[in-house]
């Protein structure tokens, strides 16, 4: 004999028909935003050195960062490499808006500089992308994010060398 389907059945698959094609439209944006990080980083993603400078051990601290002495609170960003180098940074929204929404998401390029004041010549550069959200659901956990290149070392510690 033919098997009824009941109201009950049909209203559960079609809840889960819909929720199938919701999950798969966020999935999407997120993939998307994933794709043009990638083919951002791929482009000028990364870190370029142009000059190094070996700066004596006294100016690295004890994890290795350059310049460490320089970097006290309340001196201006742009100033906490000491006086003969500025750090440069620029944040840029490429999608979305200031804050990162579920669906919808954000994708944002990084942009670090290092010049050398005497002469203005800019000794390194670094680029990254982040992407945050995107996703359909968090079930109240925070959106999630992904980021290239990965690097192991930043645009500061390339560029300054720890001499003698």
């Amino acid at each position: 004999m033919g098997h009824r389907v009941s109201d009950w059945q049909k209203r559960t698959a079609g809840a889960a028909l819909i929720a199938l094609l919701a999950l798969v439209n966020g999935g999407c944006e997120r993939w998307r935003l994933d794709q043009q990080m990638e083919a951002l980083c791929k482009k000028d993603g990364g870190i370029k050195v142009y000059e190094t400078v070996t700066l004596p051990a006294s100016e690295f601290g004890p994890g290795g960062e350059p310049l460490f002495r320089h970097r006290a609170l309340g001196i201006a960003r742009e100033d906490i490499l000491g006086p003969e180098y500025r750090y440069g940074s620029t944040r840029e929204i490429l999608v979305g808006g200031a804050q990162p929404e579920q669906a919808s998401g954000q994708l944002v390029r990084l942009h670090w500089t290092i010049h050398r004041r005497s002469d203005n010549k800019l000794l390194g550069e670094q680029t990254e992308y982040r992407r945050s959200g995107g996703d359909l659901l968090t079930f109240g956990f925070q959106p999630s994010n992904a980021s290239c290149p990965r690097v192991e070392r930043d645009v500061e510690q390339l560029v300054f060398i720890k001499g003698d």
